[in-house]
């Protein structure tokens, strides 16, 4: 509806004498929108107009001569609503969807600006948990939204595969051997591995130290620890491509922590040529107490990097290499601390490019806990996490069961599950604002009838099954008066202002305006076919009246369409049956 705010903008610039930038800036949504579909506010004309804004309002409802696209200018108060006229909004609007098919929502205001996304990013040696699926899905959505609107993007997966932890997994393995007999996969023994190691470090301080000699070895190029850990890499990274072929997500860039070891000590020394490394303790330290932050951590006091470290080699590599206009970290925001530290450092250092640097945070999933009832974070170092490709799977199969119970004769069953079933996992984690904790329940995200996946895929498949039902091509011979009952008029706005709502979500790096946006054009069209039956070929294919079928199935392929491309932005596959 940007399109259409501009124009009242133009229209009532010259009346109020007041640059249309002005006028766009004061412009509102009314509360109700039967009061008409832009109001502007008089009180901030009433000082240089030197009257009181409902008689100014009632002025320029006279003052106006109507011309397309408004219909109706009426004083309400001290605002001056205006309507715009529904046949000309309708025509515009669908035919605009119509010709742009896949690509309606997409924009130019990104086109020559480079964004890296640094999303996912899980730990080597362990499987995905099910907490994972926050950063991942929430950075493949993001990278989809901005490359519509026009930015060149790639996207990062920064695996965790460095530090003392994995001197500790080696160590356990020497220590503790494995079973190349057991009938599981590597990777569930890699992970029973890691839970151990963490477990006797704890309880044994020299089993500990014996995890720091051996990570000290690997950070030296020991040729028996790199072996073991490159075996490590890759059992987890073959596990990590079976979980992102089903959630259909991919990156431009698949590098360790490990990448950066070569930058490390180059890294170091910049700093310590600006004069920011300072000893404290035996450790090397970034003193940033001035800006009430602990010190930021650059060298243990053995002589080993952490994860701090290599995150400002990969920074500034990310810069001097890839290059970028903004690079994003779509990380918990229990990291928010880490990456003002981080980002701070870089300021410090003189460089400025590090202000289009931004962490993306958001908060946990919560599951519920069998045993005291509460919704809990999962662990992967306690043992007590669910697993992502677990739960995936799981929400298949109960898709699976309900396709059987509903639609026995579905043609291509087992696709459809698992479409809806990896639809309702992402679907439910965007949206709702990312910086809220979400409560995953596996039947109520599978339930057709709220805000859920299925909901929205129900909803496409419904009008899917319209238009292959339709004795008329959309977009032929339609009379697009004839579009003028409430959830038609409603509908036509809220299709309108799709492509508002992807730029918004851009903007925002808020994937949760799109799909709150695709719920309400959902709801409508659902209030709309049920109004009177609950068929909506009966609703919308009449057979004696095919003027009106013709608009209404033009206005259900433009629904199809937005709904099918919002929901491709979310990565939330968009079946024509289920």
């Amino acid at each position: 509806m940007e399109k259409y705010r501009e124009a009242v903008a133009q229209w009532l610039a010259p009346v109020l004498n007041m640059p249309e930038a002005e006028v766009l800036a004061l412009l509102r949504l009314p509360p109700d929108s039967s009061l008409g579909d832009y109001a502007l506010p008089c009180f901030a004309l009433a000082r240089t107009w030197r009257r009181p804004p409902q008689q100014i309002a009632a002025e320029l409802a006279t003052r106006l001569a109507l011309r397309p696209p408004f219909a109706a200018v009426v004083a309400h108060g001290p605002y001056l609503n205006i309507t715009l006229d529904d046949a000309v909004l309708s025509r515009e609007v669908l035919e605009t969807i119509l010709a742009a098919a896949e690509h309606y929502g997409e924009g130019r205001e990104g086109q020559g600006k480079k964004v890296l996304i640094d999303y996912s990013s899980p730990n080597i040696a362990k499987e995905l948990a099910f907490h994972h699926i926050r950063s991942t899905m929430i950075g493949h959505a993001l990278k989809q939204i901005l490359r519509a609107r026009g930015y060149t993007v790639e996207g990062i997966n920064h695996l965790g595969d460095w530090g003392t932890p994995f001197g500790l997994l080696i160590a356990a393995y020497k220590r503790f051997g494995w079973d190349a007999a057991a009938e599981v996969e590597p990777i569930v023994q890699l992970n029973a591995l890691y839970v151990r190691a963490t477990e006797e470090a704890a309880r044994d301080p020299a089993f500990a130290e014996e995890g720091r000699r051996w990570f000290q070895r690997l950070e030296a190029g020991d040729a028996e620890a790199r072996r073991c850990w490159q075996w490590f890499v890759e059992v987890s990274l073959a596990e990590f491509q079976k979980v992102y072929d089903l959630l259909g997500v991919s990156f431009e860039h698949i590098l360790g922590e490990s990448f950066y070891e070569p930058y490390i000590a180059e890294t170091l020394e910049w700093l310590q040529a600006k004069g920011l490394v300072k000893e404290s303790d035996g450790a090397c330290i970034v003193d940033l107490s001035a800006y009430d932050m602990p010190p930021f951590m650059l060298k243990k006091q053995d002589g080993t990097t952490l994860y701090s470290t290599r995150d400002l080699a990969a920074l500034l590599y990310r810069k001097r290499v890839m290059g970028f206009d903004c690079c994003l970290y779509v990380v918990d925001m229990g990291q928010s601390l880490h990456f003002r530290q981080l980002f701070k450092v870089l300021e410090l250092a003189g460089c400025d490019w590090v202000r289009d640097c931004h962490h993306v945070p958001f908060g946990l999933v919560l599951m519920k806990d069998p045993d005291s009832g509460r919704w809990v974070k999962g662990s992967t170092r306690k043992g007590r996490v669910s697993l992502l490709k677990a739960v995936l799977e799981e929400a298949i199969a109960m898709a699976r069961e309900k396709i059987a119970a509903s639609n026995p004769t579905l043609a291509n069953p087992d696709a459809v599950a698992r479409q809806v079933g990896v639809g309702a996992v992402v679907f439910n984690d965007l949206k709702n604002r990312r910086i809220k904790d979400v409560k995953f329940d596996k039947e109520a995200i599978l339930n057709p009838y709220g805000e859920t996946g299925p909901y929205m895929q129900y909803t496409h498949a419904r009008c899917a099954s319209v238009l292959a039902a339709a004795p008329v091509t959309p977009g032929e011979g339609v009379d697009y008066a004839l579009l003028r009952e409430p959830e038609e008029r409603a509908l036509v706005r809220k299709l309108a202002a799709y492509p508002e709502a992807v730029a918004s979500a851009a903007r925002e790096w808020e994937p949760a305006i799109v799909a709150q946006h695709l719920l309400a054009i959902a709801a409508d069209f659902n209030s709309y076919w049920t109004r009177g039956t609950k068929d909506a070929r009966v609703r919308i294919l009449r057979e004696q009246d095919p003027a009106t079928t013709a608009a209404r199935v033009t206005l259900t392929a433009a629904v199809r369409t937005v709904l099918r491309n919002g929901l491709r932005l979310l990565g939330v596959p968009a079946p024509d049956e289920m």
